[in-house]
């Protein structure tokens, strides 16, 4: 029975701009796979909201992400990928 990893930082489910840049680093999405995937998901944002995402909280520009945006971020990019396949 393999043994649970520890949870090395607190999970706040308004700010989850640090599991979206893990996720963005290793699956090689930029700012514009994003855009481009929303946009076709009927769902509209400024470029500057999306690059906030990827900013570390304090710095200029930074913009929250909530757990429910992640969802529809990473929702938006399998349906586009799926489609594409």
């Amino acid at each position: 029975m393999s043994k649970q990893p520890p949870l090395n930082r607190g999970v706040n489910p308004l700010r989850m701009n640090w599991l979206w840049r893990l996720v963005c680093e290793v699956g090689y999405v930029s700012v514009d796979d994003v855009m481009s995937a929303l946009t076709e998901a009927g769902i509209q944002l400024s470029r500057e909201r999306a690059a906030g995402w990827l900013k570390p909280e304090g710095e200029d520009g930074y913009f929250p992400l909530t757990i429910a945006e992640l969802e529809q971020n990473l929702r938006a990019l399998q349906s586009v990928r799926s489609s594409s396949a």
